[in-house]
């Protein structure tokens, strides 16, 4: 008889155990590349996500920037000739660049205010304009390119894409030499009096000349002085040439730039 402690003991064999090992390692990376290819596909998505976001940003803010005028006949006055824009009307700005372009014309604006032939005392704004208000202590907006201002029955309105509100007392400034006026106002020029009625606009280059579009009498005048324009009304009193307005007891220097200034509020 046999002795236990004689029985055959088997021993691991080494080879079955490395293959078991390398089959743990073959699964572990299997594994690994599974979740990395995950991990992929969600960066590959995300970024794919992203990029239709930036293109309809993009988009949007090229919406925001070019604006389609149709079926509206326009004339603004350049130089003191008046300049006629007939049929559908593309305006576009990038930047601080404003075009208008038409069937046989494509030209850069300025400030100059742009007058709609079919609609009575409506002017729109090719450029970022300012709104000062002297009866809330000289208070200014910003008013957006492609804004419209607009009189009826003696009333002053701002239009903007699908927005419009009624303004009190007040003038639009460009932050350079234009003024235009929403009420009517008188020009002292060398001790002559010039009317101005609403929707007129003046140009004053200081100790050079002073230009007057009087909106009523579709009548442009330029006149050559080498002296101060004082534009009064009731309540307040501006000299064009040094961009200085006075209202009560006080008197302040118009802001040049308004980029940073609160937008006009329709609210």
């Amino acid at each position: 008889m046999r002795s236990e402690n004689n029985k055959k003991v088997n021993k691991p064999n080494n080879k079955v155990d490395r293959t078991v090992k390398n089959g743990a390692r073959a699964q572990k990376r299997k594994k690994e590349k599974k979740v990395i290819k995950k991990e992929t596909v969600f960066r590959l998505i995300l970024i794919l996500i992203l990029l239709v976001a930036i293109v309809g940003i993009g988009m949007y803010i090229t919406r925001l920037n070019t604006d389609f005028i149709e079926n509206y006949n326009f004339y603004q006055y350049i130089g003191g000739r008046k300049i006629s824009y007939e049929g559908a009307l593309k305006i576009t700005s990038k930047g601080e660049i404003t075009e208008l372009t038409t069937t046989n014309m494509n030209i850069q604006l300025d400030s100059t205010p742009l007058y709609y032939v079919d609609v009575n005392n409506k002017a729109l704004f090719p450029s970022n304009m300012e709104l000062v208000i002297p009866s809330t202590n000289g208070q200014v907006y910003k008013i957006n390119r492609f804004s419209s201002v607009y009189t009826e029955s003696g009333v002053a309105y701002l239009e903007y894409r699908d927005k419009t509100k009624e303004l009190p007392e007040s003038f639009i400034f460009d932050g350079s030499n234009l003024y235009l006026f929403l009420d009517n106002a008188t020009l002292e020029v060398d001790d002559k009096e010039y009317e101005l009625t609403p929707l007129s606009y003046v140009v004053a280059y200081n100790k050079s000349s002073i230009e007057i579009y009087n909106k009523s009498k579709d009548k442009y005048e330029i006149i050559k002085t080498d002296g101060y324009g004082i534009v009064k009304t009731d309540d307040y009193t501006i000299n064009v040439s040094l961009d200085t307005i006075k209202y009560g007891d006080r008197e302040q220097l118009l802001l040049k730039r308004f980029d940073d200034l609160q937008i006009f509020n329709f609210d």
